[in-house]
């Protein structure tokens, strides 16, 4: 099937409002101008989501891009670059643009610090600087690492640019459906207009195609106000201090199989007393609100293209996966959102190995 010829007649659908539907949907619209599909009419285009802006996993996010292949299971390392470099400059383009202000893309630099020896990561690859820390470096801090990197990259305020792509995708006619989406084939029973649906659910998939590789990894984080911290500050021991446009980012959890989204007092208490430990500065920071959300874990992240046949009509649908990012959705959206939308039209360039 050509799509490519004729997508000006199908009815598309994205499933998931969180950073990767949105960005799924960016992606698209770009292709169909790159196609000049454009002169025949606007792309025929919705997202339906049970949860939109604040409610989303996506909202909480720390944003700063480092994808570290610990953190990828199961993903070739070629795919995992391939991915990472199509998302960094992405970002890149859009921090040195005139958007880049409505968008919450700045540069960011910081420091990440660890007593165990280890690999360099490979986001290395990807960002403006990295380089190993002195031991007078190190000897700085408050608490005292053995190892550690300094970096430059690009942070994402995940809220500003959520809203951002919401806008964007507002004016150029796509239409959002809130409603709760259950299984794969009655979804497909109840909206049998669909021509094409991606799939950018996230835990959501657990249900609605009955993925047993999903699980939460459960993230607690507390904003803050206080401006005079520059720099991010990563450590071993699950604490980072991420600057975003107009809070300070504390944090962390990974709690594995944990469902909860309650704010938990014991785990608030533990991320203030390590980001205080860290950098004590935060005795006088105003807390301005908290979150807890569960990062959508896949071994390997899925990026597939299937084809199904409706029970109800006999009519064939395609469905585009593109979900289980875990703590890499930001750093991974734009390249996963590329593969998937290249699997749509066959004129991928990626690696043919099914994840």
């Amino acid at each position: 099937m050509e799509l490519s010829k004729n997508l000006i007649r199908k009815k598309i659908v994205i499933l998931g409002a969180g950073v990767i539907g949105l960005s799924t949907a960016e992606r698209l619209i770009e292709k169909y101008n790159e196609l000049n599909l454009s002169k025949f009419g606007p792309i025929d285009l919705t997202i339906i989501s049970e949860t939109f802006a604040k409610d989303t996993t996506s909202d909480g996010a720390g944003g700063l891009f480092r994808p570290d292949d610990r953190f990828i299971p199961g993903v070739p390392k070629e795919q995992v670059k391939k991915w990472a470099t199509d998302s960094f400059k992405y970002f890149d383009q859009l921090l040195f643009s005139k958007e880049a202000g409505k968008a919450g893309v700045f540069q960011a630099s910081g420091y990440q610090m660890f007593n165990d020896e280890r690999i360099d990561p490979s986001y290395k690859d990807y960002v403006y600087q990295f380089r190993s820390l002195t031991k007078k470096e190190l000897d700085y801090f408050p608490k005292k690492f053995k190892y550690g990197y300094f970096s430059t990259t690009i942070g994402i305020d995940t809220r500003t640019f959520m809203q951002y792509l919401t806008n964007k995708l507002i004016l150029n006619g796509v239409e959002f459906l809130m409603k709760k989406i259950e299984s794969q084939e009655n979804f497909i029973r109840e909206h049998p207009q669909f021509d094409i649906i991606f799939n950018c659910l996230g835990l959501g998939s657990i249900n609605f195609c009955d993925d047993t590789k999903m699980i939460p990894i459960r993230g607690q984080m507390i904003r803050v106000k206080a401006p005079w911290i520059k720099h991010f500050y990563y450590t071993d021991d699950n604490c980072y201090i991420i600057p975003n446009i107009n809070t300070i980012c504390l944090g962390g959890t990974r709690q594995k199989g944990n469902y909860s989204v309650e704010l938990d007092e014991k785990d608030g208490k533990g991320i203030m007393e390590r980001c205080k430990e860290l950098c004590p500065s935060l005795e006088s920071a105003s807390i301005e609100w908290e979150w807890a959300g569960l990062r959508p874990h896949r071994e390997p992240i899925r990026v597939e293209k299937e084809v199904v046949t409706c029970s109800h009509t006999s009519r064939q649908k395609i469905i585009i996966h593109n979900y289980g990012h875990g703590g890499n959705g930001i750093s991974l959206s734009r390249g996963t959102c590329m593969h998937a939308v290249d699997l749509l039209l066959n004129t991928s360039d990626y690696l043919k190995s099914k994840l």
